[in-house]
């Protein structure tokens, strides 16, 4: 017979095996970018894509928050996430930020690319080749501290846009020295594909090979919103599933993708 003590134990195993999941569970609206291939992005049916939404999907699975992922232009995403509406997936750490948001661990590597028009190549090993440069950008983005300090002190320039693809055009109409491209090779070429005329012009592009930065993705919860014990049980699942293996077979398939 099971006394009250066992029943007592064996409750508190369950507990402690469950840990964090349906114990706190709650549900996060998470702003993302709709056309940062293959990082995020709408697929052709125009729901949430790409490796930072698999990876949120594998995280609530395990936390047990659920994740109601909304994609918009990157500048309106960021905006409703730093207004406190809900957490923004995909967004880069810097002092600034850190003042306004809590970050949880990095969840994906991004290589920042600088795109050229063949026959313009330049050298490009520090900041200081870009001097004079005018590049083209996202508007709102970051790069990282050094290369926002760099563009703030008027090293070089940056024409904003909202998506990738006119950048490329802007690029080969000779309107900028250089696009700053995301996700290394695997998202310059993903954007190629997806755009039948620049498939057709790819080779009068060529990236530097030197990244202009190497920059770690982040979800972010806005200060205001009293959500550290998210960040916490996401960071927790997120842990338990690199060490699985689960996470750097995600990222790596989509580093991989052509």
């Amino acid at each position: 017979m099971r006394t009250p003590w066992f029943r007592s134990l064996a409750f508190a195993a369950v507990l402690a095996a469950a840990g964090t999941t349906g114990l706190h569970a709650e549900t996060l609206v998470v702003y993302g970018d709709d056309n940062y291939l293959p990082v995020i992005h709408h697929d052709a049916a125009g729901k949430p894509a790409g490796v930072l939404v698999d990876i949120l999907r594998k995280v609530s699975a395990r936390s047990g928050d659920t994740y109601e992922i909304q994609l918009f232009p990157w500048k309106r995403a960021y905006e409703l996430a730093r207004r406190g509406g809900g957490a923004v997936v995909g967004v880069s750490l810097t002092a600034e930020r850190s003042e306004i948001f809590d970050f949880s661990d990095p969840m994906y590597n991004d290589d920042i690319q600088i795109v050229v028009r063949r026959g313009h190549a330049f050298n490009f090993a520090q900041l200081g080749d870009l001097r004079g440069k005018t590049l083209g950008g996202v508007i709102g983005a970051s790069y990282g501290d050094l290369v926002d300090n760099a563009i703030q002190d008027g090293l070089f320039k940056v024409d904003r846009d909202i998506g990738q693809a006119g950048r490329l055009r802007k690029l080969l109409a000779g309107r900028i020295d250089g696009a700053i491209i995301g996700n290394g090779l695997a998202g310059y070429e993903a954007i190629l594909r997806s755009e039948p005329d620049l498939w057709t012009q790819r080779s009068q592009l060529v990236t530097l090979k030197t990244p202009l930065a190497r920059d770690p993705l982040y979800l972010a919860v806005a200060k205001s919103m009293g959500q550290k014990d998210v960040i916490e049980r996401f960071n927790k699942a997120l842990r338990e599933l690199h060490k699985s293996g689960r996470i750097p077979r995600l990222t790596q398939g989509a580093a991989a993708k052509k």
